[in-house]
């Protein structure tokens, strides 16, 4: 039996690992161009986010239009730990009289701590309560269901941070810690190795064969001893929390916005597993990486015209590879089968 460690998915996981760490190395020494480290930042946030949605959608095969919310989490937890709780003004005080004009790197570490910590307990907490009423459902009736989950969040959000809190409105600015690029980028590179790895042991793993029972026929897997209904709540509130990650990574980054909940981040998510291919750990990942390198081709040279090219090729994907980038490379090169899985 080949060792875990040996695995051509743990090896293509810890080759992507080193390539973001050989990244963040040269832009810590300034030997790339900080545009480069903004890019890498990028995918690393768009690989993030479709492993997040393997987990429910490749892996157990159930197409969920909610996980945007889990993001949105991710984002809010952030907010409430460095407003509501009174942080903002004491972390830009610190900013201009301390450490040179940075926060501290161990305050830091306890608010993303805190924030981590808060955005798992909330994920769960939806995943779980959620999933025991939609995922009683199946194919259509689920991924629908799922869109009302999006709007429901959403719209409690916006009451909360309208007029239970000092937020002020919908978006809340960052406040001016005095960070850099590379702290942000090494803050979504420890959220990358954890998704990534969690991602893939979970494929490998007593767990992800049942998953994967589920997907192919989940009649079939429930005869066989599968207890599919728990296994598919631990899958939905995994995929959460790990989506949730991203949502503060890119909030200590950027800002805390509503925008985290829209349903497009769902379908970007959707579209990252669909491209790569369903079923696969290798999938979601080559799916991102062409999601990402397409968008941001199409960004720079068509403007608005980028969701209309994404969108079709999409459509060109679905209607002409069904399974996605991975199955026409099993197709085409057989022996690069293990490689694909």
């Amino acid at each position: 039996m080949v060792s875990v460690f040996r695995r051509p998915g743990f090896i293509i996981s810890t080759i992507i690992v080193l390539f973001f760490l050989v990244l963040g190395y040269l832009g810590n020494i300034n030997a790339i161009s900080r545009m480069y480290v903004s890019n890498g930042t990028d995918l690393m946030y768009y690989i993030g986010i479709g492993l997040a949605m393997a987990i429910i959608m490749s892996y157990a095969g159930y197409v969920s239009f909610g996980q945007a919310v889990f993001v949105g989490i991710g984002s809010f937890s952030t907010g409430y730990v460095l407003v509501l709780m009174n942080r903002s003004n004491i972390i830009s005080y610190l900013a201009k009289i301390g450490s040179g004009g940075r926060i501290s790197n161990t305050m830091l570490a306890v608010y993303f701590t805190e924030s981590l910590l808060l955005a798992i307990t909330i994920s769960v907490f939806i995943a779980v309560v959620v999933g025991y009423a939609v995922l009683r459902l199946r194919g259509a009736f689920f991924a629908i269901s799922t869109i009302g989950l999006d709007y429901v969040v959403m719209y409690l959000v916006k009451y909360i941070t309208k007029t239970r809190s000092p937020f002020g409105g919908e978006e809340l600015l960052n406040p001016s810690m005095g960070l850099t690029d590379m702290t942000f980028y090494w803050m979504h590179f420890i959220l990358f190795i954890i998704t990534i790895y969690v991602a893939y042991f979970v494929k490998i793993s007593k767990f992800g064969y049942g998953l994967a029972a589920i997907r192919e026929d989940e009649d079939a897997a429930e005869i066989m001893g599968v207890n599919t209904f728990r296994y598919k709540i631990y899958a939905f509130a995994l995929s959460g929390i790990l989506a949730s990650f991203w949502g503060i990574a890119e909030a200590f980054r950027k800002s805390y916005s509503i925008g985290y909940f829209k349903l497009d981040k769902s379908i970007i998510m959707l579209v990252e597993n669909v491209v790569g291919g369903i079923g696969s750990f290798i999938g979601p990942i080559i799916g991102s990486i062409i999601y990402y390198l397409l968008e941001w081709s199409f960004l720079t040279t068509v403007g608005q015209w980028t969701l209309v090219i994404l969108g079709a090729t999409v459509v060109v994907v679905v209607a002409f590879f069904p399974e996605g980038i991975v199955g026409l490379l099993k197709k085409r090169f057989p022996r690069l089968r293990k490689w694909l899985e």
